[in-house]
């Protein structure tokens, strides 16, 4: 289940690079806009200085900055601190038709890392989004220029009422935190670097890397670039880009490591583990007191060594204790594992 960086090792400091992005981090920052409730930022966002016109516009543009965002907030061309003004510039000056097929990259389908658009496909999820989206991406489809225009306007409608000031703040910080990565990256190689992004980061072996993502595939770095983006509006996720032509990003926390969570595996056996209806009769039978097999057997009716099965799948799983008491065994249920499990389950599928 897990993604794999793999060619860690071959990774030279050469083909990393990092960038402090303004687009990247307005797009970012809409998607804690559209989606406040799972990045905790409900009073955050309700507090962003908006006008109500501008509140209802992005609305209608929102599916651009979800979990699979508009190209241009995923990856850049520029390394350290591009300017809005030259980002912005550099929107405009495209071709309408290559940016709206970047806009609409989210309702593509897979493959994602394709260039292709697939248009039938792409009107199909967009009636999906209700009406007043179906209508807007047609309109990118079938002659792009004016929504295009209509969209870049809105982005510089966003730095003018709100994001330039918040930009002028945290800049500097971002692109120290790149910085100081790109150094770690050369003083200790990438490997040791991609460790410290994100608590969902760990060893595989010596060229690899794995990555906690509900998001099962393998991509190998050795031959390719590595794009550094730091961000104050990731978190609780961590984005990770593959686009034609464009280095591999990472968009990650800029705050520092965040904790570690149990791995995918590690989740679906606790998962596993309580999907047997006498598994849950034993977890009740140990939730209150420790307790032996053959007395869980004795009290709850069932067979001695089906409560015994039960019990190792449980303890392998993490959720029961197993406690020696002279010449018995006692089991006791880990509390904290299945309070936890819920809040490492969120993490791992918003991660």
């Amino acid at each position: 289940m897990p993604t794999v960086l793999a060619g860690v090792a071959r990774l030279g400091a050469e083909r990393i690079r990092v960038v402090a992005s303004p687009l990247i981090e307005l797009g970012c920052a809409l998607h804690v806009l559209a989606e406040p409730d799972h990045h905790d930022r409900v009073a955050w966002a309700a507090a962003v200085p908006l006008s109500a016109a501008l509140r209802t516009e992005l609305a209608q543009w929102s599916w651009t900055v979800r979990a699979v965002r508009a190209t241009f907030f995923a990856t850049s061309a520029a390394t350290g601190v591009p300017a809005w003004a030259d980002e912005l510039a550099g929107l405009r000056a495209r071709p309408p038709e290559e940016v709206a097929a970047e806009l609409v990259r989210p309702l593509r389908g897979r493959p994602l890392n394709s260039r292709s658009v697939d248009a039938d496909a792409v009107l199909h999820w967009a009636r999906s989004r209700g009406p007043s989206v179906a209508a807007l991406v047609e309109s990118l489809l079938t002659d792009p220029a004016e929504p295009v225009r209509r969209f870049v306007d809105l982005l510089d409608a966003c730095w003018q009422e709100w994001f330039g000031a918040v930009w002028e703040e945290s800049r500097d910080a971002l692109a120290a935190r790149g910085r100081h990565d790109r150094d770690l990256a050369i003083r200790d190689g990438a490997g040791a670097m991609l460790r410290s992004l994100d608590g969902s980061i760990g060893v595989r072996d010596h060229d690899s890397v794995v990555i906690q993502k509900v998001q099962s595939k393998r991509i190998d770095i050795s031959t390719r670039s590595l794009l550094l983006v730091p961000s104050n509006y990731i978190a609780p996720h961590l984005f990770i880009g593959e686009i034609p032509g464009a280095p591999v990003t990472i968009i990650y926390p800029a705050g520092g490591r965040t904790s570690v969570v149990p791995t995918a595996q590690q989740i679906r056996a606790r998962l596993d583990a309580l999907a047997s209806p006498d598994r849950l009769q034993v977890c009740r039978a140990v939730a209150s007191e420790p307790r032996t097999a053959g007395e869980i057997a004795a009290l709850w009716g069932l067979q001695s060594t089906q409560v015994t099965r039960h019990l190792r799948a449980l303890t392998r799983a993490g959720l029961v204790t197993a406690e020696r008491q002279g010449r018995f065994v006692a089991y006791r249920l880990n509390n904290n594992a299945l309070t936890e499990l819920g809040t490492d389950l969120l993490t791992l599928i918003m991660r």
